[in-house]
């Protein structure tokens, strides 16, 4: 008979319990990728979520991709991304309702109520003593002040900015432009990006001066600047949901679970909007003041249980991950 030392039979107890240990720790968490969108609120919302998930609702590990909203939605019904919390999918609709029909996309609510868009003027052109327009309330009235707009390339004309190249929204802005045959008094603004299209506006603004265009909120701009939106150019309101991929329902039914819960208002994206442009913050550094300062908001999402884990993490200084 084969015998074993004392030292061998410990050693061949342990080992089991060794393996077992191990495959514990080593277990590999589940990851989630959210679609990046180019806009701020889009990736602030992501990092809060992924701070919540991560820290709260068990071993998943975050992703982020740089998308626009199409090859988002498109990521999102081929499994390729599992999240998307600003769809804004009511300027895609045909997408949205073909892979919402077939089960590819998820909805699972609103983000935020009504978001609102549409062509805005400066309060200060409109109200107030010695306002230069104060009887311009609708797109129609834009004609008779074409002056006050007047396009520096070409003075005989005004200047209206419809978006920016490549938006959906600007082809929303091109058919109001159209509908009101404003091509006889304006031109056409069309700026490459929304921080060229965000320049024009706060550049006019800080002059005092007029200006008229297409813009949307959530937005830092629309939570520090006092604008009126004119008559005529509102948009259907915005359909701001959230959307998940089939897949994420499988793999992660807690998280969808949470994101169900997850909602915000206009006016608490305004702010740490506002917050992230005065402090010059990315999305990581806005995320952690939202879950540091916003904990009733927050906490309203999640069990006492999670709300108690994310608490702790905050507590030891564990960082929003960018």
């Amino acid at each position: 008979m084969r015998k074993f030392s004392a030292i061998s039979l410990i050693l061949l107890f342990a080992l089991p319990l060794a393996l077992s240990a191990g495959g514990t720790k080593e277990e590999k968490p589940v990851t989630l990728v959210f679609g990046d969108l180019s806009w701020d609120s889009a990736q602030v919302h992501n990092r809060i979520a992924a701070y919540i998930i991560e820290n709260g609702l068990g071993n998943y590990k975050a992703e982020f991709t740089a998308a626009d909203t199409l090859v988002t939605v498109n990521g999102l019904a081929q499994g390729d991304i599992d999240i998307d919390l600003e769809s804004w999918h009511s300027n895609f609709m045909e997408a949205y309702e073909k892979y919402t029909r077939d089960g590819s996309i998820v909805d699972l609510g609103q983000n935020m109520p009504d978001a609102p868009q549409g062509w805005w003027v400066p309060r200060y052109l409109v109200e107030g003593e010695g306002a230069p327009a104060p009887d311009l309330k609708s797109v129609a009235d834009l004609p008779k002040y074409w002056r006050l707009f007047k396009d520096p390339e070409e003075p005989g004309k005004g200047l209206v900015y419809l978006g920016t190249a490549g938006w959906s929204a600007t082809k929303v802005s091109e058919g109001i432009f159209e509908k009101f045959g404003l091509e006889s008094t304006f031109n056409q603004g069309v700026p490459g990006s929304s921080a060229a299209l965000a320049a024009t506006l706060v550049g006019a603004y800080k002059k005092g001066e007029p200006w008229v265009g297409y813009y949307w909120a959530p937005t830092p701009i629309l939570g520090k600047y006092d604008m009126v939106r004119l008559e005529g150019s509102e948009f259907e309101a915005a359909l701001v949901n959230k959307l998940v991929s089939r897949k994420l329902i499988e793999k992660a039914p807690a998280v969808a679970d949470f994101l169900r819960n997850y909602k915000t208002t206009v006016a608490q994206n305004n702010e740490f909007l506002a917050v992230m442009d005065d402090n010059q913050w990315n999305a990581a550094k806005t995320a952690l003041w939202f879950l540091q300062n916003r904990k009733d908001v927050w906490a309203a999402w999640v069990s006492p249980e999670v709300a108690a884990k994310v608490n702790a993490a905050l507590d030891a200084g564990k960082e929003v991950a960018n």
